[in-house]
């Protein structure tokens, strides 16, 4: 849902000039790290509003230090107190200067702190606002606080996930963060595409995360009428026979053995030609259909006798959708994730300290066609205050120091 600013009134200020990456700032969330991060590989400026961090301890170890790596780099850092009446003030002046702001507070609280749609779009025609939350802004749940559990739950995604015998779990990480955030970075690239292109005016993109998560693969395009026909089936796959995860002698296997009659032949003769499998009643997949339970027995009794390399080799020679199941461990170590440099390093510096060596962090998951210059370490808390202040807030030393003594930032 977006929301078009107004061009083009007399006494508004003019746009900054229009460069050739979008310069976003981010006022700091778990949420919007996300959709700072994916503007940052894309080769955006990104600069982060974070809290004064009088009493804040920095992270030095562990997952906290490791997510700060991830989300951070290639971000600049900047503290401002915005509870304040001048840190309001100094964000109002320095918001308009951006071309894409990032925000995630409760509907109403930018506007309350005079930095809304109203007053940005005034002063930047051609500013994108991407406002992110739990469940957009309007509507009976506009206000409800949420966090990514609640809207895994509420977008539909939770109820197909898990075995059909057992309650609803869980997935692993924020996925209604990363959805959320991944479309919000989409959505304004492309508007800030029309700004740059054809002079559009700016929008306001209401970016909701239970939406985002409704969105996602079959979950609500299979719904039909008043049922539900999406269910959970664990590792099931709906549409193959054997079509699930499996375990083997030293881990486990996922195995996808789908329509085709000349895949299931050769399934069968890579399993030995099993006496329970031979027979008519095998020959077309309805009749597979009606013999679901004695296909995944005998399967699961053949792979319990192999290796998971046995398994995965033997899979690539005959031509069969198998892939084995690896730890983050063993997935960083594979040979062709090896090849595809997954893990950059990142030099020295900012929150990670003066280590030699840098760190090294997930790179986007993608290859361009041209090399981007070097990236930018994770920003320790604030440490660009001053020159984003003077750079692009156009406040002189003075003011900063004063701002400085009166723990505005």
């Amino acid at each position: 849902m977006t929301a078009e600013a107004g061009g083009g009134a007399s006494g508004t200020a003019q746009p900054p000039a229009i460069t050739s990456r979008p310069r976003v700032l981010e006022i700091s969330s778990p949420i919007t790290a996300v959709a700072g991060r994916f503007l940052a590989d894309a080769g955006a400026e990104v600069v982060k509003v974070e809290a004064p961090g009088a009493g804040v301890a920095a992270p030095t170890a562990g997952e906290a230090l490791a997510n700060r790596l991830y989300l951070d780099t290639d971000k600049r850092s900047i503290t401002l107190d915005t509870a304040s009446a001048a840190g309001r003030a100094v964000l109002a002046r320095l918001a308009p200067r951006f071309d894409i702001v990032l925000e995630s507070g409760e509907p109403g609280r930018l506007a309350s702190i005079g930095a809304g749609w109203d007053v940005l779009s005034t002063a930047n025609p051609g500013l994108t606002l991407a406002s992110i939350t739990p469940f957009g802004q309007w509507g009976p749940y506009s206000h409800y606080k949420a966090d990514d559990l609640v809207v895994f739950a509420m977008g539909g995604m939770m109820f197909v996930s898990g075995v059909p015998e057992l309650p609803p779990v869980v997935a692993p990480c924020r996925q209604g963060f990363v959805a959320g955030g991944i479309h919000a970075a989409m959505a304004a690239l492309a508007c800030w595409r029309a700004t740059r292109l054809r002079g559009a005016p700016g929008e306001w993109i209401d970016v909701s995360l239970v939406e985002a998560l409704a969105a996602q693969e079959n979950t609500i395009t299979n719904f039909k009428g008043g049922s539900d026909f999406t269910r959970r089936e664990g590792s099931q796959h709906r549409n193959g026979n054997p079509g699930r995860v499996f375990r083997c002698k030293d881990g486990y296997v996922h195995l996808l053995i789908q329509h085709d009659e000349q895949v299931w032949a050769r399934f069968v003769a890579w399993l030995g030609h099993p006496p329970e499998l031979q027979g008519d009643g095998f020959d077309t997949l309805l009749a597979r259909r009606s013999k679901a339970e004695i296909i995944t027995e005998t399967t699961a009794r053949i792979l319990l006798t192999r290796t998971r390399e046995e398994i995965f080799d033997g899979g690539q020679e005959a031509h069969l959708p198998i892939a084995a199941v690896f730890s983050i461990t063993e997935a960083l170590a594979d040979p062709q994730v090896v090849h595809m440099n997954v893990l950059e390093r990142v030099p020295a510096g900012g929150v990670a300290g003066p280590a030699e060596a840098g760190y090294r962090t997930l790179r986007p998951p993608y290859q361009r066609g041209r090399s981007l210059p070097s990236r930018r370490p994770a920003p320790a808390r604030g440490q660009d205050t001053d020159a984003v202040l003077a750079e692009i807030g156009g406040l002189g030393a003075q003011e900063i120091a004063q701002l400085r003594r009166d723990g505005v930032v």
